[in-house]
C-alpha cells in the first residue's frame, strides 16, 4: 500500500503542475467559459487528457519499472520491484504490457466523467465509469491479498520484495 501511496503522491504533483498550468495559461488562451460540444470537441478533449495525464503516468510506471532498478519510486520506497515470473528483471514489452493495462482503468474513468460533465453520452459515460471500477479492482484487490493483478497476469510479471543485500563490515 505504501507504494502506491508513493506513486499517488508523484501523480498528485503532476497533476499540480498541470492544474497550475491551465490556471495561468486560461486567460490567455481566450478559452470560453461555455463550450458547445460537438463530436470533434469531445474527441479533442479525450485526447487532450489522455495526452496530459495518462501518457505521462504510463510512462512514468514504465520507465522506472524497466530500469536497473525495476521499480517506480513508489516501490522503491516500500522494498519492491517488478520482475518476471522467474524472478529475473522483466522484459521492456512486459514492463510495458503491465503499465497500459494498470492504466486502463483510470483511462475509462477519464472518458466516463467527462461524459457525465459534459453532459453528452450519459449512457457510454456511466458504462465506461462502471468498466474502468471493475478494471481497477481487478488490478488491485489480487495485489492487496499477496497476489497478482490482471495487469501482472497479462505481462507475466509479479511485484516482489528486494532481496536484502548484507553490507560489508
Amino acid at each position: 500500500m505504501g507504494s502506491w501511496l508513493g506513486d499517488w503522491a508523484v501523480v498528485g504533483g503532476w497533476l499540480g503542475v498541470l492544474t497550475l498550468a491551465g490556471l495561468v495559461l486560461r486567460p490567455t488562451l481566450g478559452v470560453s467559459a461555455t463550450v458547445t460540444v460537438t463530436p470533434g470537441s469531445l474527441l479533442a478533449s479525450d485526447v487532450a487528457v489522455t495526452l496530459a495525464t495518462v501518457v505521462p503516468y504510463v510512462c512514468y510506471l514504465a520507465l522506472t519499472e524497466s530500469s536497473a532498478r525495476q521499480a517506480t519510486l513508489g516501490k522503491r520506497w516500500a522494498g519492491l520491484v517488478v520482475t518476471a515470473l522467474d524472478g529475473t528483471a522483466p522484459s521492456r514489452s512486459a514492463v510495458w504490457l503491465r503499465n497500459v493495462v494498470k492504466a486502463l482503468p483510470w483511462q475509462l474513468a477519464h472518458l466516463g466523467a467527462s461524459r457525465g460533465i459534459l453532459e453528452v453520452q450519459e449512457g457510454w459515460g456511466l458504462g465506461l465509469v462502471v468498466l474502468s471500477l471493475v478494471l481497477a479492482v481487478l488490478c488491485a484487490a489480487p495485489a492487496l491479498v499477496g497476489g497478482r493483478g490482471i495487469h501482472d497476469r497479462a505481462a507475466g510479471t509479479r511485484v516482489a520484495r528486494v532481496a536484502s543485500r548484507g553490507t560489508a563490515p
